[in-house]
């Protein structure tokens, strides 16, 4: 009779775990508001339920067993599960970002890497979008740079940009 218990428990959270995935997968581009920080309120929730009967239901059917320890061992893998899939879910959000390109003259300021030279060009590394990225630049005061040089951008003017 606690086995059949332990059973719906795990059936009922296993469905209800596919529902939200078919959902989502299928209608995840509607527009919900959610709240992905670190709190406990984006752990203690519905999919934390449901998570935590997945394992916990599972368990408890496999081990057939009403023991202390078994129903310990239990709760262990079911927050197990809360955890492990509350972190997969919370890098799952973070590759839905979106990068927003910036302005050209939000680089003034920025730190550079110099990394190839071509006469009064300079091609650098740099931060520009969320990423490394190389870009051309051009030296103010005509200073020279050696590669590996670290500089600071200092002008924007008609799409050019100048090094220091």
């Amino acid at each position: 009779m606690v086995n059949t218990i332990f059973l719906g428990i795990a059936i009922v959270a296993s469905a209800i775990f596919l529902i939200q995935f078919i959902m989502s997968v299928f209608f995840g581009d509607l527009d919900t508001d959610t709240d992905v920080d670190v709190d406990l309120g984006s752990v203690v929730s519905f999919k934390g339920l449901t998570h935590f009967c997945i394992g916990f239901g599972w368990y408890m059917y496999i081990a057939k067993s009403t023991a202390i320890s078994t129903f310990l061992i239990g709760i262990l893998i079911g927050l197990a599960f809360v955890f492990i899939l509350w972190f997969l879910y919370k890098k799952a959000y973070q590759l839905q970002k979106e990068n927003k390109p910036e302005k050209t003259e939000a680089l003034v300021g920025r730190e550079c890497t110099i990394y190839a030279h071509d006469g009064i060009r300079y091609i650098v590394q740099m931060a520009l979008n969320g990423a490394l990225r190389e870009v051309e630049v051009r030296s103010l005061e005509g200073k020279t740079y050696q590669t590996g040089d670290r500089t600071l951008i200092c002008k924007v003017e008609s799409g050019t940009i100048y090094i220091q």
